[in-house]
Formats: C-alpha cells, sequence, structure tokens
C-alpha cells in the first residue's frame, strides 16, 4: 500500500535480435517504455568506458531515432479490418504469443488472400446497402406526395412552372406562413420531419424563381433529396416500387450475409492467427519506435519495479553481448514515473487520487488513507441498511461492466448499510430495527460532536503525513517549522488541548492551561520565522530569499491565515453530522407527507419516491460532500499531486 519504486533500465544490444527483445519487452508488459534517443541526448543513458564497449561507445556518433525508421500503419490498418469483420470478436492471446516463434511472412499472406476472398461478397454487399440507403430516401421524399394524384413526369415536364420540396425550421416554417400574401409561390405543407421541421412543396412561376429561391434561402429552405428522373409515375406508384425493390434487395443481402458469415467462421482460425502475428508485429514497430539505432546496435530505455530486476536480467541473458544497466531515482535518471501498489480494497480509489493529481515518486501514497476516511465518512452520512444494499448493488454492477467508479459506489453501498445497522434506519424507516449506537435525530449533539472529533482525527493524521512528505523531500524548513509541519502540528494540538481544557472535556485546567498558551505562543513564533530558523541551522546564507520587511509581512498574513484556517477546517467537518441528521429528516419530511394523503397506494409511491429520490440526489450531494472534505480539508495539507504516472505497455499501445 504505497508509491512502489522504480528503476530505470538501459539495454544496448545487437540489431539482430531487436524483434526477440522487443517481443519479450511487450509479453513482460509491466514496463514504462522512454524514448531513448532522448536520454542519450540529455546525457542520462551512460554507458561504462571499458574496452568491450568501445563498438556501443562509438555508435552514439550515429544513432538514429526509431521513430524515422519504423512505420506500423500497415500493421494496424490490417488488424481493424479484420477486427471489424469480426465485429470485434477477435482479441490479442498473449498466452500463444508466448509459446513460441511468429511467422509474419506466413501471416500477412494469409490476411491478405483473406482480404481477397471477402472483397467480392462485401463489395456486393456495400452495393446493395448504397441501394437501400438511396431508396429509403426516395420513399421518405415521395411519402410526402403520396396524397397527390397526379404523375411525376407531367411535373417534371411544367413549361412555366417549377416546384421543390423541403424543410424548414418551426420558427422559419412560421414566418413562412406570416408572409404567405407577399410570396411570389404557391405555398403547399406536406408533412413534418422527425427533427421537428415542418415541410412544403413551393410551386413557382419560372418568371418569379429567382426571386422564390431568394425567400426560400432567408428561411434556411433545405430540400428534399430522394427524387429523381427515373420514377414518373404517380408518388403512390412509385412508393409501391420502390417498397418491393426493398423488399428484393434485403433478401438478396439476407442471403449473402448468411453466406458471408459461414466464410468467416469457416476462417476464424486462420484470422485469428493472423489477427495475433500482426497486432505483435505492429505493437513491436511501435516499441521499436521509442529505440535508437546505429549500424550494429539497438538503444532502448525505460522505467520497471525495482522488484522486478531480476526478471529482466534473466531476459538480458538470453542475448549474447547484450549490456544492461539499472539507475535509482537518486542517479539523475530524470523524474521516474510513480506507480501505485494497493490490494483489493483501496485500489479502486485510485481513481479519485488521480482526479486530484498523481502522487510524486518521494511521497505517501494517499490512497489507504483517503479510502478509510472517504468510506467512513460516507456512510457516517448516508447511514441506512436498505438504501445502502441498493448503492452496494448497483455499484457491483457498474463494477462487473469496467466502470471503476462502480467499484468505489461498491464499497460506499457498504459503508452505508453499516452505518445503517448502526442508526437502526433501513430504508428510512426506524421502528424495523434497533440501533446498536444511536438515532441521529434522537441524539443531535452526540452526532455533531462526533462528526467534530472525527474531522480532528482526520486532519491529526493529515499533518502526520504532511511531515513524513515534506522530512522525505528533505524540506526542513517546512516540514520542521511550517504550518503543516512538526510546529503546525504542535500548535493545533495545543489549541486543542486548551479549547478542551476551558470546556472541561480535560482536566487540571488551571495547571495546564498557561503551559499550553506559552506554549502555542512560541510555536506561532517558531512558525513565523521558520525560513530564517532553517537556513541557519542548515547553514544556508543569506537568511532571508526577500528582504526582512517582505518576508515577515507576508509570513505574518501567511500566519492568521494558518490560524484562521485551522478552525474552519475543523469546523467543517460539522457538515458529516449535519448531513447525517438531513438524511434522516429528508425522508421524515416524505413519511409526514405519505400520511397526510391518506391514501394506501398513493402513500406506498411517495415512500418508494422518496427512497429513490434520496439514494440517486442525496448519494451523490454526500458522496461530493465527502470528497470536497479530502481534496480541500486534508489534501491541501499533505499532497501535492506532481507526480507522472506509470504507464506499462499496454496503455502506451493501442491497436483497437
Amino acid at each position: 500500500m504505497a508509491v512502489e519504486n522504480v528503476i530505470m533500465m538501459d539495454v544496448v544490444g545487437k540489431i539482430k535480435y531487436v524483434d526477440k527483445f522487443a517481443k519479450d519487452i511487450f509479453l513482460f508488459n509491466d514496463i514504462q517504455i522512454v524514448d531513448a534517443m532522448h536520454e542519450i541526448d540529455s546525457g542520462r543513458f551512460i554507458l561504462p568506458i571499458r574496452e568491450e564497449n568501445m563498438g556501443e561507445l562509438l555508435g552514439f556518433a550515429q544513432l538514429v531515432s526509431g521513430e524515422t525508421m519504423m512505420d506500423e500503419k500497415s500493421f494496424v490498418k490490417t488488424v481493424n479490418k479484420l477486427n471489424e469483420l469480426y465485429k470485434g470478436s477477435l482479441s490479442l492471446d498473449m498466452v500463444s504469443l508466448a509459446k513460441g516463434d511468429t511467422d509474419l511472412g506466413r501471416a500477412l499472406s494469409k490476411a491478405k488472400e483473406f482480404e481477397n476472398n471477402l472483397v467480392l461478397e462485401y463489395g456486393e454487399i456495400k452495393d446493395i446497402n448504397d441501394r437501400l440507403e438511396a431508396l429509403e430516401k426516395s420513399k421518405a421524399a415521395y411519402t410526402y406526395l403520396d396524397e397527390l394524384d397526379a404523375n411525376m413526369s407531367e411535373l417534371d415536364s411544367l413549361e412555366n412552372f417549377s416546384y421543390s420540396l423541403g424543410s424548414v425550421t418551426k420558427d422559419n416554417a412560421a414566418r413562412l406562413k406570416s408572409i404567405y400574401n407577399s410570396v411570389t409561390s404557391i405555398v403547399f405543407h406536406v408533412g413534418n420531419q422527425k427533427d421537428n421541421e415542418e415541410v412544403f412543396m413551393i410551386v413557382s412561376p419560372r418568371d418569379l424563381e429567382i426571386e422564390s429561391q431568394r425567400i426560400l434561402k432567408a428561411l434556411n429552405f433545405k430540400p428534399i433529396e430522394g427524387f429523381s428522373d427515373e420514377y414518373t409515375e404517380t408518388p403512390r406508384i412509385i412508393l409501391e416500387k420502390i417498397n418491393q425493390e426493398i423488399k428484393q434487395h434485403n433478401e438478396i443481402k439476407s442471403k449473402l450475409l448468411v453466406d458471408l458469415n459461414i466464410h468467416l467462421e469457416e476462417n476464424r482460425n486462420d484470422a485469428t492467427d493472423s489477427f495475433n502475428t500482426l497486432s505483435l508485429y505492429g505493437n513491436l514497430s511501435i516499441i521499436k519506435k521509442y529505440m535508437a539505432f546505429s549500424d550494429e546496435n539497438f538503444y532502448f530505455s525505460g522505467w520497471i519495479s525495482k522488484r522486478d530486476k531480476q526478471r529482466m536480467e534473466a531476459i538480458a541473458a538470453k542475448y549474447p553481448e547484450l549490456i544492461i544497466m539499472f539507475s535509482d531515482t537518486n542517479s539523475g535518471s530524470g523524474k521516474p514515473p510513480t506507480k501505485l501498489k494497493n490490494n483489493w480494497l483501496f485500489r479502486p480509489f485510485e481513481t479519485l487520487v488521480k482526479m486530484y493529481g498523481v502522487p510524486s515518486f518521494n511521497e505517501l501514497d494517499p490512497t489507504p488513507f483517503l479510502s478509510i476516511t472517504y468510506m467512513f465518512c460516507f456512510g457516517f452520512m448516508f447511514g441506512d441498511v436498505g438504501q445502502g444494499l441498493v448503492l452496494a448493488l448497483a455499484g457491483l454492477i457498474l463494477g462487473k461492466r469496467g466502470v471503476e467508479l462502480g467499484k468505489v459506489l461498491f464499497r460506499l453501498g457498504l459503508c452505508s448499510t453499516v452505518f445503517g445497522f448502526m442508526y437502526g434506519s433501513i430504508f428510512g424507516f426506524e421502528e424495523v430495527l434497533h440501533p446498536l449506537w444511536v438515532r441521529p435525530f434522537d441524539e443531535i449533539n452526540t452526532i455533531l460532536l462526533a462528526a467534530v472529533m472525527i474531522g480532528i482525527v482526520m486532519l491529526l493524521m493529515a499533518y502526520v503525513y504532511s511531515i513524513i512528505n515534506k522530512l522525505k523531500k528533505h524540506e526542513i524548513k517546512e516540514g520542521v517549522f511550517g504550518k503543516n509541519g512538526i510546529c503546525g502540528l504542535a500548535l493545533y494540538a495545543s489549541i486543542l488541548g486548551i479549547v478542551g481544557l476551558n470546556f472541561g472535556i480535560i482536566p487540571f485546567a488551571g495547571v495546564l492551561t498557561p503551559v499550553l498558551i506559552i506554549l502555542a505562543i512560541v510555536l506561532v513564533f517558531l512558525v513565523l520565522i521558520r525560513e530564517p530558523l532553517a537556513n541557519y541551522l542548515m547553514k544556508k546564507k543569506p537568511l532571508y530569499e526577500e528582504t526582512a520587511s517582505e518576508y515577515y509581512v507576508e509570513s505574518g498574513f501567511e500566519l492568521f491565515e494558518m490560524l484562521l484556517g485551522m478552525l474552519s477546517n475543523t469546523l467543517s467537518f460539522i457538515r458529516i453530522g449535519a448531513f447525517a441528521l438531513t438524511h434522516v429528516g429528508l425522508f421524515m419530511a416524505f413519511q409526514t407527507l405519505a400520511i397526510m394523503v391518506q391514501n394506501g397506494v398513493i402513500s406506498v409511491g411517495i415512500l418508494i419516491f422518496a427512497n429513490i429520490f434520496i439514494i440517486a440526489l442525496e448519494g451523490l450531494i454526500v458522496g461530493i460532500q465527502a470528497l470536497r472534505l479530502q481534496f480541500y480539508e486534508l489534501f491541501s495539507k499533505y499532497y501535492s499531486g506532481d507526480g507522472i504516472e506509470f504507464k506499462p505497455v499496454d496503455l502506451e499501445i493501442n491497436l483497437n
């Protein structure tokens, strides 16, 4: 449950092994590839200067980026075509690819043969589809004129008049109707379209056709497509002919599709093999784009987990004369990516963490802390057995369908269920279950006080996280003397102690209060002078980054903001208790309404609606509020989120 240690791996090998090595990298999968040319140019790809490495070292002078040499587009095009033929049912079989060598030539020839065999059948189906599309357009067009008892040939051969059929929006239709008297055409309303546009037939004298078209253009008149000179009969007869032709073409198409599906199934194995091989070589081409090449060698770089070092060394041992080097995050190998390692319970909450930002490689992973506190706060605010189980079921279904937030919802629903037993609430009713703790509306003060205490514990933990993160980065000024460092934590604890003593929560007020007040004043002073104090202890000069007066003015305002923030951050957690009370109160309002209507069916309907409304709307609001507490009250104290996410090979490369 932490940020996993990663190391940079640099490899130099003979070009004759590049395809096999790239395949091993692809099958290894858990590696983030880095542009080797960029690593070499930046001076981070460093070979030991030894006699046996002279060829590889001399190769640096003649390097060419793989980006200029590799092209995966032809592979991708063929792979996507195969996948399209099988409606996305083909998938990359990593197990079969790992078993042995793949024959690229055979895969290409099979794919070409397969494609040639299908060209004729697909071409025929495409022609039919094109014809059906044209027929459907014609059918829609002539349907508007199905009441017309005249041959289309007579309309088309009018000497003194022309006609057009088109649609306008409802607003423009109203404008057209308002100017009927001044329009130089005869206007017939002949129907409506699905997008709520109205269709009109416009008959104009040929001498006034230009004027009519000008008016229609101003109304954004869109001509109806689908009329054809091949149809000369009345619209009704034309529609009969079109329907008959559509039926015939659909019958032919159905037969062709059956034959095509039989052909596809007969060749599925060959298609799958070709798909796997071509997908692999497409991926290998993309991997090699990240490499650099000399006349004899290839150069490769990538981030791997530290625990995978021995596995990579075993792979490298298969290739003669291959040089493999590892460097950790402190050896100038660039900013490493962050690879999170969490168990099954916390892993879905990584999505929420990444919404704020990816953890830096040298800070604590906030996922476990966020997971526990987020689930706890949500359950506290939305405690109900029945509604919690509904959320859990919805989350389970969404999670099974690959929605990552569905897995979060499943866990939140279970926490809501647990707190439902604590409150004795099931679908809003509090008469069925006996509470294991309290009923919120019966113990309002207890709920609100508990919410504040929860907030205090969470804030104290946030201080601890902040101190660890800053000390890991060797930030003594902020880690020890900063507002979120050791002094900040001690000051917050002192203020809590003073409040507790004066409210009778903690005994010995007379003795301890002066001590805590003096301690708080000292801590405030230390936070105020943290920059010169830290620089003095670490023997850095000058003591101030700016002038002393500027520093103390700025630091004074920050100190005031810090003290105000301690109060506001703590009181902000009252919302946890407030939403717990709101959750109960909202259902009570619906329950009162159900009793007032004095109708069994309507009352049941109101209560069902109440639960749906509460689950959907209040569940969303509570989820947002709990997340707000994480981001604004806690993350702002200890989490930077300025890391780079670790992206393994399968996320870099996507052919589908």
